[in-house]
């Protein structure tokens, strides 16, 4: 932490430094497409299928989830996963639920889970960030960044320097 505090008081980012540094990482500011929904997951088609009659009867979803969702952590929020990108859920779960519209709910959907029932409750489009947006951010890491290079210098300076016995 000393070393750390030193080598932080060493180092000056400007804003053209950030800038660059933003412009070269850009990725890792923008925002992926996302979606929200929860979810039911049963054992077999036929206990889906008899939700789904439920819900198309006027059950509430989210108690729905809490009585019957094999899926005991989401089950608890009432099947709520909240947001998620693409590569976070099995394939054939992510393909239903970023096709689904807000609001709409899928018939069975199987995976290597079981049988989901997904609805889609929200929906953030990708979104390109811009310098302005994520300036704090990016001096940050780009800070962040600095200081562990500017350690490792050190520390690996000091190790050469040290005169260690070994008994």
């Amino acid at each position: 932490l000393l070393l750390r505090k030193i080598v932080r008081d060493q180092i000056t980012v400007t804003e053209e430094d950030t800038r660059e540094y933003f412009i070269e990482n850009q990725y890792l500011f923008n925002t992926p497409e996302q979606v929200e929904a929860r979810h039911i997951l049963v054992e077999t088609r036929d206990e889906a299928e008899e939700i789904i009659q439920l819900l198309d009867e006027g059950q509430n979803f989210s108690e729905l989830a809490k009585e019957h969702s094999i899926d005991t952590v989401s089950a608890q929020q009432g099947g709520n996963l909240g947001f998620f990108q693409r590569g976070e859920m099995v394939a054939e779960f992510e393909e239903v639920a970023f096709n689904l519209a807000v609001g709409s709910r899928s018939g069975p959907v199987e995976t290597t889970h079981g049988f989901h029932i997904i609805e889609v409750l929200n929906r953030r489009e990708a979104h390109e960030a811009t310098f302005d947006e994520v300036k704090e951010a990016a001096e940050e890491k780009l800070l962040e960044k600095l200081v562990y290079e500017k350690m490792e210098e050190q520390i690996n300076r000091l190790r050469e320097e040290a005169d260690i016995k070994y008994q």
